[in-house]
């Protein structure tokens, strides 16, 4: 089976960053698609197709992964 596509968001719980996230998992042309967020310190509900991640874009194991 392949793996699932996946955005990755950063900034996710910024203002652009919430209703950016907010939009994409709402938007049925993504609903393939799986949502990384990453957060430096506030936290986003996690969701089926959505996973938050509290890292930086620094951490290429995270961004990679």
């Amino acid at each position: 089976m392949a793996a699932q596509a996946r955005i990755l968001v950063t900034g996710a719980t910024g203002k652009v960053g919430q209703v950016f996230i907010e939009r994409l998992l709402a938007d049925e042309r993504f609903g393939h698609f799986r949502v990384r967020a990453l957060c430096h310190n506030r936290r986003l509900q996690e969701s089926r197709r959505l996973e938050v991640v509290r890292s930086s874009i620094e951490e290429k194991e995270v961004v990679n992964s």
